[in-house]
């Protein structure tokens, strides 16, 4: 799938990424909460080595072949 449509079904929770990043790596959204540093959602990338912010790639935004994986039911969040 397209990138903004994986970023449309993330926002609901879960995860994405593409085929040929190492198994365990994906991007997550945080929602920041009264607690948190940060003011507004963010795109984080996920992996073995821990969490950083992530920002998308050229390539990355025109990929037609994200997944997607972790969705929860509709009104949760992965926060």
């Amino acid at each position: 799938m397209k990138f903004e449509q994986a970023l449309d079904v993330i926002r609901h929770g879960g995860q994405m990424r593409l085929p040929q990043w190492n198994p365990g790596t994906a991007i997550k959204i945080q929602y920041p909460d009264d607690d948190s540093k940060m003011t507004a959602p963010y795109l984080y990338v996920t992996s073995r080595k821990g969490n950083v912010p992530w920002v998308p790639t050229q390539i990355e935004l025109f990929s037609r072949n994200w997944t997607l994986s972790g969705i929860k039911p509709a009104g949760e969040r992965n926060d």
